[in-house]
Order: structure tokens, then sequence, then C-alpha cells
């Protein structure tokens, strides 16, 4: 009898630290690959935030957004990370979007001044408005 139930404790903490193990491997979602995302101007979602913050986050925060705007910088660093900040009409804060490395060359060729459209997964605001794991929308 007592080696039933610890052979059925033995298989079920195999079987959960087996599914522990996965979970922690997992890699992120593609968001280049989602789809269903909202999609807003850099200005209406400045407003937003700048609006009431907490129903922002509610509604933004990690959700896979589409966000149009007029570029107002744009840096890539000798690693590959390349960032695009975004115009939002307020003077005190940009949407500044981190792309995935391998779209580096796409990135560079982003002229200040030009409108885009960046899909990326929203991580809400500090001083900016944060967009990780960005790609150029078509």
């Amino acid at each position: 009898m007592w080696k039933k139930i610890i052979t059925g404790f033995l298989i079920l903490a195999i079987a959960g630290g087996g599914y522990g193990w996965h979970l922690y491997n997992r890699k992120p979602a593609d968001s280049r690959k989602q789809t269903g995302c909202i999609e807003l101007n850099a200005a209406a979602l400045a407003e937003a935030f700048n609006q009431d913050e907490m129903a922002a986050n509610s509604l933004y925060v990690d959700k896979v957004l589409i966000i149009s705007g007029k570029v107002s910088n744009v840096q890539v660093d000798n690693a590959g990370h390349a960032t695009v900040f975004l115009e939002t009409g307020d003077p005190l804060s940009s949407i500044t979007c981190g792309f995935y490395d391998d779209e580096a060359g796409s990135v560079k060729k982003i002229i200040p001044g030009a409108t885009v459209r960046v899909k990326g997964n929203c991580t809400g605001k500090l001083a900016d408005i944060i967009l990780n794991k960005c790609s150029l929308a078509d």
C-alpha cells in the first residue's frame, strides 16, 4: 500500500517538475505573428495614459498594439538593438519602441519625420510609453 502511495507521489513530482521546466524554458510569443491587435495613433495612446493611467494600463498593457505616428528619432547601437521614438504631441512624453534585433536593418532605413506603423507589446508608461518586441506593421 505504501509503495503505491510513494510511487504515485513520485510520478506526480516528476510530472510537475517536467511541466515547471517547460514553463521556465518557454520562449515568449512573437508579436509579429499575433493577430487581433489594438490599432490607434501615438497621440491617442499618449492621451489615454495622460488622462487615466490605471484605465490605460488595463486596456493596453500586455496587449499587442499597432501604433501609427511620426518618427522623432531612430537609434541603432553597435549590438544591433534598434529603437524608434514616436511623437505624441506631448513634449514631455513619447512612445519608445524597442525592436527585435533582426529588424535593425529595416529600422536603419527609417527617416525621422516619416510616419510609420509599429506593432509591439505595450509594457506601460514610465516617462515614455514603452512598446517591446516591435516590428514594422504592414
